[in-house]
């Protein structure tokens, strides 16, 4: 057997060592996450030259993506001190290279730092699962045509706010690793300065995302990632996400 071998050139999925893969329906709209242990790379190589020409909104939302992975896993209830080591090693690495990946394109110190952090940040959502941000984004992506990326992070500020009670000591030790007095602030910060909430938009209409949010509540209860988070979200919850996403892109 010929060994699987992942060369990233983003840093964001994780998928050079995680057990996960995406399919899309496109007669239904909905987009899968099955996971299956023969779906792990043999062999990872993480060479930041690989990642200097992405372009700068990659860069960011990919990097949101592995941000979002790592608070995620953290906050799972299937957390365990296996993935907590790597959640908060991800989220020390994204929260000090994030920004400087996306000003310093060629830093390849940045780039390095951003890999590695992607790469933590899949070790750890591989095994303690992302949540509500993941289950929530995903719906976004099939029927707005949204990067991946793009969707978490418009969705990971509303749901840290939801289930920031349910978690709170948690959030307490994600911000002291980044060195922040509030997690969402930090975050809601981060998509302002990579410019997530202008391209979000440009892209979506908040008016078509109004109508369209009874469906998304559906797609999103009936897909993996909702029994993994620490408070169970009712259809109301999740439509005052969505909502909230409505009202950032409402402002200015």
């Amino acid at each position: 057997t010929k060994p699987l071998i992942a060369i990233p050139t983003t840093s964001g999925t994780g998928s050079e060592v995680t057990k996960v893969t995406v399919i899309t329906d496109p007669s239904t709209k909905r987009k899968f996450n099955p996971a299956h242990h023969s779906l792990i790379p043999d062999i990872a190589i993480l060479d930041p030259e690989l990642t200097i020409s992405l372009p700068k909104n990659i860069t960011a939302q990919t990097g949101m993506d592995a941000l979002a992975h790592a608070m995620e896993a953290y906050v799972s209830t299937l957390a365990n001190p296996f993935s907590d080591f790597f959640a908060l090693e991800a989220i020390k690495l994204i929260s000090t290279y994030l920004q400087k990946a996306y000003e310093e394109p060629d830093n390849l110190e940045a780039r390095e730092g951003m890999l590695r952090g992607s790469y933590f940040a899949g070790v750890a959502f591989s095994n303690a699962s992302t949540n509500l941000a993941h289950a929530t984004a995903r719906p976004l992506g099939t029927r707005f045509q949204l990067s991946h990326g793009l969707r978490v992070a418009l969705t990971l500020p509303p749901v840290i706010e939801y289930g920031y009670h349910s978690a709170e000591k948690r959030y307490e030790e994600i911000a002291k690793v980044i060195g922040t007095d509030s997690v969402l602030d930090y975050v809601k910060q981060c998509n302002q300065r990579l410019h997530i909430y202008n391209e979000a938009k440009e892209r979506i209409d908040a008016g078509e995302l109004l109508k369209t949010i009874p469906i998304l509540v559906e797609d999103a209860l009936s897909g993996n990632g909702i029994k993994t988070n620490r408070k169970i979200p009712t259809e109301n919850d999740v439509t005052k996400v969505y909502e909230n996403i409505i009202e950032e892109l409402m402002e200015g």
